[in-house]
């Protein structure tokens, strides 16, 4: 079926064909404008990328859609978001979706699709292309068969996520009031929205002067977005900001937590917990429904934290994939063309 298909690149400007959003994850629709935006503010990263969207159709049917982005060079960016040093992994373009239609599938379009798409992007100069997943899903499988068709390298296991209600999480023994007795200390608990210009700005001089947070979990990458009012929270030990709990509403209902770091000489032995038991509080008493972590395996500590103790009660236990591929010379055999639907 795939070589009665005609591949299609959209272009931003032209009319989009009718139905084009239900082919994509509902997070990635804004992207099917087809113009530079900025993807990841809640992580610190400001640059822009271009989407890239390649359809398969016949005639005016569509059969399928492959979604991509490419970060743009440091030139074609405005100067706030100019990375100093950008590097190849900064220019590299990522997968974020790839649909066929059910009637379609089983014929090898997803495959043609994917290349078509990698013709594109190395038509546009990209030399490797990569893509992030989660694991679990009934489609993943046959996704991982398509990429390991176009000589993807074999995935790897990136972050662990679970979803669970917050009031669930509170009545866990995690939270007991014999555990909570046990870890009370003097730690001063405030929300973060209360936390001035002038105590943000000491946060990141006494880093700069002595590092001591870990760079990964610096506040100031992830306030571009917006941290959730209700349920970030701050520590203070002696008068000093050493810890925070910096969440984010990702959808209605649903707040991640994004990034949470307690000063080193105060974590151990789980002193961090009543920041979380703060946190879901909080959440618990604002009525929102569901909370998630996005935790990477890179974090040991914080991955055994979540199988000991959220992963029994969350609702949703999964794992984030990630796979490479160096992109070479076109694929023979997969037209593409440019421009829109008529």
């Amino acid at each position: 079926m795939s070589r009665d298909l005609e591949f299609v690149t959209l272009e931003a400007g032209r009319e989009l064909p009718p139905g084009l959003d239900e082919m994509t994850f509902p997070i990635y629709r804004p992207l099917l404008g087809l113009a530079p935006v900025s993807r990841h503010p809640e992580q610190g990263d400001v640059r822009l990328v271009q989407p890239v969207a390649v359809v398969a159709r016949s005639g005016d049917r569509l059969a399928g859609l492959a979604l991509a982005e490419l970060p743009l060079a440091a030139d074609d960016a405005p100067q706030a978001s100019r990375p100093s040093q950008p590097s190849d992994t900064d220019r590299r373009p990522e997968l974020l979706s790839l649909f066929v239609r059910p009637a379609a599938r089983c014929a090898g379009v997803a495959t043609a699709l994917l290349a078509a798409l990698e013709r594109e992007l190395v038509r546009r100069g990209a030399t490797a292309i990569a893509t992030v997943y989660t694991a679990g899903r009934p489609s993943i499988p046959a996704l991982e068969r398509v990429l390991e068709k176009r000589g993807w390298e074999a995935p790897r296991a990136r972050t662990l996520s679970v979803r669970f209600p917050p009031e669930a999480a509170l009545a866990s023994d995690l939270f007991s009031e014999r555990r909570m007795g046990a870890l009370a200390g003097r730690l001063e608990l405030f929300p973060w929205r209360d936390l001035d210009a002038a105590s943000r700005d000491r946060i990141r001089s006494s880093h700069e002067a002595a590092p001591w947070i870990t760079p990964a979990l610096a506040p100031w990458r992830f306030e571009a977005a917006g941290f959730d009012p209700l349920s970030s929270i701050g520590a203070r030990y002696r008068g000093e900001v050493v810890g925070w709990v910096l969440n984010h509403v990702v959808a209605p209902g649903t707040v991640r937590f994004t990034c949470s770091f307690l000063r080193k000489d105060l974590s151990r032995r789980g002193r961090i917990v009543p920041l979380y038991r703060e946190s879901l509080r909080r959440l618990a008493e604002g009525g929102v429904e569901r909370a998630t972590f996005v935790t990477p395996v890179s974090y040991p500590n914080m991955v055994r934290f979540i199988l000991r103790w959220i992963a029994p009660i969350a609702e949703f236990v999964g794992e984030t994939r990630g796979s490479t591929k160096r992109l070479g010379s076109p694929s023979p055999g997969v037209r593409v063309s440019p421009g829109g639907l008529s």
